[in-house]
C-alpha cells in the first residue's frame, strides 16, 4: 500500500491489483482531503477487485449497478438505481457484506411492510435486494443469499385492476375537446398501446390503407432527456389492426398539424400531460378515474367481453406469451364450469 501526501496538500494512492482477467495492473487515485480517506479508497477498490466478499453493500451495489448498465434499459437501469438508493441502500450501505444475516433482512422487511407501500412494491424492492446479494454469491464469494434464506414478502400482482367498460369510454370521450387528446384516449383505448409505444408513434408507423399499427418503438425519459429506444420486449415489436373509424380520426388529426412531418412524433406532449387533462375530462364526465396504463387494461377487458382468445390478446398487447396474458386478466375471463358439467352429461 502506498499513500502519500502530495505538494498541494491532498494525498494520493498507488498500487498494483489484480483484475477479474488475472492481469496485473497499476492504479493511482489523487485528491484525498486526509490519508485516512485515501487508504480507505485504496481498501474499498482492492475488497472490489480481489472478489473479496468483505466489502460494504454499497461496493457491492456500485459493481451491481456497473455490471447491470451494460444489460438493461437506461429506464429500467434508472428506476432500479432510484428503488436501491431510497429504499435499501439507507439499511445496509455500510455494512460488509459478509456480515449481513438473515436476521438483518427480516428486520428490514418488516420495516418495508410497515411503510405503506403497496404489496407489489414490496415484492419488487425485495427481489432487487435478492439479486443484489446473488450478484455477490456468484461473482465475489459470498456463501449464501441471506434474502433467499428468509423468503419472500408482498405480491406478486394486485388484488385489484381499473378498467372502463365501453360505456364508460364513450362517456369519457364525449366531453374531450381538444383533438390531440381525443387522438391520445382514442389509441390507448382501441390498440392497448403502453405510453411510451404511443408517444413514440409517427405518421410512418401507421398503413393508412392497410389500417395496420406498427410498434417498433419506445419513448421514455432519463434524467430529464427524451429518448426513442426499442420496445420493452422482443413481443413487443408488433403490428396492430386498427378499426377503419380509428384510421379515419388519425388523417382527420394529422391534417390539423401544422408543418407536419410523417417522420415526426405525432404526439408532441408527455404521460404527466396526459395524466392531468385525463383527470380533468374524468371530473367533466363524471367517469371514475383511472390511470394511463388502466387503459391499456380497459382494451383487453372489451376484447375478452367481445369473446376474443387469449393468445390474440397476447399478440395485441405485445405480451411475452399468453401465461402474461392469463396471468393478468384469467379472473375476467367468464367460468365455463357450468358447461363443462352439462356437456359431461350429455356425453354419458
Amino acid at each position: 500500500m502506498s499513500v502519500n501526501k502530495m505538494n498541494n496538500g491532498k494525498w494520493y494512492c498507488s498500487f498494483y491489483y489484480t483484475d477479474w482477467q488475472g492481469s496485473r495492473k497499476r492504479k493511482k487515485k489523487e485528491g484525498f482531503s486526509t490519508q485516512r480517506e485515501a487508504k480507505a479508497w485504496e481498501s474499498e477498490f482492492l475488497n472490489r477487485m480481489t472478489r473479496n466478499c468483505n466489502m460494504t453493500f454499497k461496493n457491492l451495489v456500485k459493481l451491481y449497478l456497473e455490471d447491470s448498465a451494460t444489460r438493461l434499459k437506461p429506464t429500467t437501469l434508472q428506476t432500479k438505481t432510484y428503488t436501491i438508493n431510497n429504499r435499501i441502500a439507507p439499511y445496509f450501505n455500510d455494512i460488509p457484506i459478509s456480515d449481513v444475516t438473515p436476521a438483518m433482512v427480516r428486520n428490514w422487511q418488516n420495516e418495508l411492510i410497515n411503510s405503506g407501500i403497496a404489496p407489489t412494491t414490496q415484492h419488487t424492492v425485495n427481489g432487487i435486494l435478492s439479486a443484489i446479494f446473488n450478484f455477490a454469491v456468484k461473482y465475489y464469494n459470498l456463501p449464501f443469499n441471506p434474502v433467499a434464506r428468509v423468503g419472500s414478502i408482498g405480491k406478486t400482482k394486485g388484488t385489484s385492476m381499473n378498467f372502463w367498460t365501453l360505456e364508460e369510454y364513450k362517456q369519457f370521450i364525449a366531453c374531450v375537446d381538444a383533438p390531440i387528446y381525443k387522438m391520445i384516449y382514442e389509441l390507448f383505448f382501441f390498440t392497448g398501446l403502453r405510453c411510451g409505444e404511443l408517444l413514440a408513434l409517427t405518421y410512418n408507423d401507421i398503413d393508412i390503407e392497410k389500417g395496420i399499427l406498427t410498434v417498433n418503438k419506445n419513448l421514455v425519459k432519463v434524467k430529464g432527456k427524451t429518448i426513442i429506444q426499442t420496445p420493452k420486449t422482443v413481443k413487443s415489436k408488433r403490428k396492430i389492426t386498427l378499426p377503419r373509424f380509428v384510421v379515419e380520426h388519425l388523417q382527420k388529426y394529422v391534417k390539423l398539424l401544422y408543418g407536419y412531418k410523417s417522420s415526426d412524433r405525432l404526439f408532441l406532449v408527455d404521460k404527466y400531460a396526459i395524466a392531468r387533462m385525463m383527470n380533468k375530462y374524468c371530473e367533466l364526465s363524471g367517469v371514475k378515474k383511472i390511470r394511463i396504463h388502466d387503459l391499456r387494461h380497459s382494451h383487453a377487458s372489451l376484447l375478452i367481453h367481445l369473446g376474443f382468445t387469449p393468445t390474440l390478446i397476447a399478440d395485441r398487447l405485445g405480451h411475452e406469451n399468453v401465461t402474461t396474458t392469463l396471468n393478468t386478466y384469467g379472473h375476467l375471463y367468464p367460468t365455463k364450469q357450468n358447461e363443462v358439467a352439462e356437456t359431461l352429461e350429455k356425453i354419458i
